[in-house]
């Protein structure tokens, strides 16, 4: 198995509020042919939540301040929702 390198960080500049089943990862640039896919993620909440990551139907609970992150070890993460209103939460990644 290939080692992947990151070579961006982008994320929160300030803890965030979720907005039900809203796409937390920002569309890439207008020039890009891809969206972003994070080699590195991570995830820390502020509350319970579940999560649906890359499109999958079946989501995830995380429970406050458990957060999630994945590394090169893993799929890349290229879409994360929160499925409730109202989670305090902040993210990063590295693309």
């Amino acid at each position: 198995m290939g080692f992947r390198i990151g070579s961006y960080y982008i994320g929160s500049s300030e803890p965030q509020i979720s907005i039900a089943n809203e796409e937390i990862i920002p569309s890439p640039p207008s020039n890009w042919t891809s969206g972003y896919n994070f080699v590195y993620f991570t995830f820390n909440n502020d509350a319970d939540c579940t999560v649906l990551i890359n499109g999958k139907d079946e989501p995830l609970f995380v429970r406050s301040g458990q957060g999630f992150s994945i590394g090169a070890e893993h799929p890349p993460i290229y879409s994360f929702k929160i499925v409730e209103d109202s989670i305090p939460f902040t993210w990063a990644g590295i693309y």
